[in-house]
């Protein structure tokens, strides 16, 4: 019988899925390039991606927006000890939901500060992803672009819904000309601006 049970146990072990990575390798690749530096001062800027929206959740339940270059900064000048390269980081971050200590954040105005909003966590919940993502989309008449629908959101649930298409491996790319929004999977983002 305990074999049996051990059977079973290492049959369910291996037929599990491998849980996708929210970031692929070749993604943190990208991000964590910092660009051509010549005598450590930087030649030519980081590729555009390094500009993409990442949120990092902190220890008091706060998430903040920012992108791969404030994450450098971060890691130079707290965690450059604790992990072994800036790519390490970034993968511990981006895959493995490092969690942040609130105090690295100190300045209040902080531009992208926010808790999760309640309504739109419990539609998520109640809805999955995919109804999820079509209750706040639309197909832009811009070249059949995906497009987000905020009309009528409030900033704490603009971010709520930019956070769950984030861990859901999708992001925002912003127009500011025309003032929309677009969503687009993540790795054809990637593909797109590298």
């Amino acid at each position: 019988m305990k074999k049996i049970s051990f059977l079973l146990v290492l049959c369910i072990l291996f037929s599990c899925e491998r849980k996708d990575l929210n970031f692929s390798k070749e993604m943190i690749e990208m991000l964590a390039d910092r660009g051509d530096t010549i005598n450590g001062a930087i030649r030519l800027p980081p590729p555009l991606s390094s500009f993409s929206d990442i949120y990092l959740q902190t220890n008091s339940n706060e998430f903040f927006l920012t992108n791969s270059n404030e994450l450098f900064f971060l890691y130079k000048k707290y965690y450059s000890k604790q992990f072994k390269s800036f790519k390490s980081f970034l993968n511990e971050v981006l895959n493995n939901e490092f969690v942040f200590d609130n105090k690295l954040f100190k300045n209040p105005k902080y531009p992208r500060r926010f808790k999760i909003n309640c309504k739109i966590e419990k539609e998520y919940s109640n809805l999955g992803f995919d109804r999820f993502l079509k209750k706040y989309s639309k197909v832009s008449s811009r070249k059949g672009k995906l497009e987000l629908n905020k009309a009528n959101l409030k900033n704490d649930e603009y971010l709520t819904i930019a956070y769950f298409l984030y861990k859901n491996r999708y992001d925002i790319s912003q127009d500011c000309y025309i003032g929309k929004d677009y969503i687009y999977k993540r790795e054809d983002y990637f593909k797109t601006y590298n």
